[in-house]
């Protein structure tokens, strides 16, 4: 099944420690909207403070929403969360993937039916097992692309 659409915890996934976007992201985020997946972003913090980081590191315009896990009364690591997300962007569950740099969540989103891409280097092997996908940078899928 086609990638029809993406979730990405705003912890780790896309930005590193300092706020700066994680290597290679603009470029495979481009190439993700080019390619018609839809994207939506959560976060364990407010929705307004994801907007001013989002709109800081140039982001805004790739994210079609935000889900606040405390403004929903859930953890970020709830899958209800995640389906929500699924819900808003109206794709197929098995046909959107999340990308988490969160360990805690492979096991949780698998179990739920969640396609994971695990982002960054340095994940135990079992976890990396575990998710359908791992990358350290998104600049290796967009070299994958052109390539």
């Amino acid at each position: 099944m086609r990638l029809q659409g993406a979730i990405f915890d705003l912890d780790g996934a896309l930005l590193d420690r300092a706020g700066a976007s994680l290597p290679g992201l603009d470029p495979f985020l481009s190439l993700m909207k080019v390619e018609d997946v839809w994207m939506y972003l959560v976060t364990g913090g407010s929705s307004a403070q994801a907007r001013r980081v989002l709109d800081h590191s140039g982001l805004s315009p790739f994210f079609r929403g935000i889900l606040s896990a405390p403004e929903h009364g859930v953890s970020v690591t709830a899958p209800a969360l995640y389906e929500k997300a699924v819900r808003r962007l109206r794709t197929a569950l098995p046909a959107t993937a999340v990308f988490t740099a969160r360990e805690d969540m492979v096991p949780v989103l698998k179990a739920a039916g969640f396609p994971v891409v695990l982002v960054g280097p340095g994940h135990p092997p079992e976890l990396q097992a575990m998710a359908d996908q791992v990358i350290e940078d998104y600049g290796a899928m967009t070299r994958r692309v052109e390539g």
